[in-house]
């Protein structure tokens, strides 16, 4: 049995290929968790949808609050319940599914604000100043993060990409400084030019990811 947590990140509603203008990166994260559920139907799933629920942003209050200054104790917690409800997610999947797309050339804003609220000293990660590597994430590093990602452009990867990715090399920075190691990254693109070369992206996409689903099974 495998408790998988998904985040989807899109503000696209709907699936792709389903719905009108539905989300090419939401079809990668529903078709992961449909064929995880063929081969092992005791698989427990948290879903997120940072699409439909952004977060809100840190500001000073947040700030407060989790450093110790807060008027109460009391106060402190309700400011940072629903970061500590992110944090005990995290802590209890053993995979984690993230489908984003790609909002000129970096994640959408709304992951970032997850992310500042995830990465949390004594939460997520330590800092002590006697160690040469003062920083050590504090989650499970037996834990898989999935990126499955959706572009409008091409080439993304390529050395030579005429604009560089920012998407998923700043989710993997923030996510391997609290703990994760394992990371898998499958990649939809074309989007702005469809037609055939959307639809063959979009096609080895789905066989990399049924294939990454049998791979982590074994």
């Amino acid at each position: 049995m495998a408790n998988i947590l998904k985040i989807d990140t899109s503000l696209r509603t709907g699936i792709s290929g389903t719905h009108p203008h539905g989300s090419l990166s939401r079809r990668l994260t529903a078709l992961f968790i449909d064929q995880w559920n063929e081969i092992d139907s005791s698989l427990q799933v948290k879903h997120r949808d940072l699409g439909q629920n952004p977060p809100p942003y840190i500001d000073e209050e947040w700030i407060i609050s989790e450093f110790g200054y807060a008027e109460s104790e009391e106060k402190a917690q309700q400011r940072l319940q629903l970061s500590n409800e992110f944090i005990e997610e995290l802590h209890w999947a053993d995979i984690i599914v993230l489908g984003v797309p790609m909002y000129n050339f970096g994640p959408p804003a709304h992951l970032k604000a997850y992310i500042d609220h995830i990465v949390r000293m004594n939460k997520t990660y330590t800092f002590d100043l006697s160690k040469e590597q003062p920083y050590s994430g504090l989650l499970d590093h037996q834990k898989t993060m999935i990126i499955l990602s959706a572009r409008g452009g091409h080439d993304f990867d390529s050395a030579d990409a005429p604009f560089p990715n920012h998407a998923e090399p700043a989710i993997k920075t923030a996510f391997n400084f609290i703990g994760i190691e394992k990371f898998h990254e499958i990649a939809i693109e074309y989007q702005e030019f469809g037609g055939e070369l959307l639809a063959q992206s979009i096609q080895a996409a789905e066989q990399k990811t049924i294939a990454l689903v049998q791979e982590l099974q074994h």
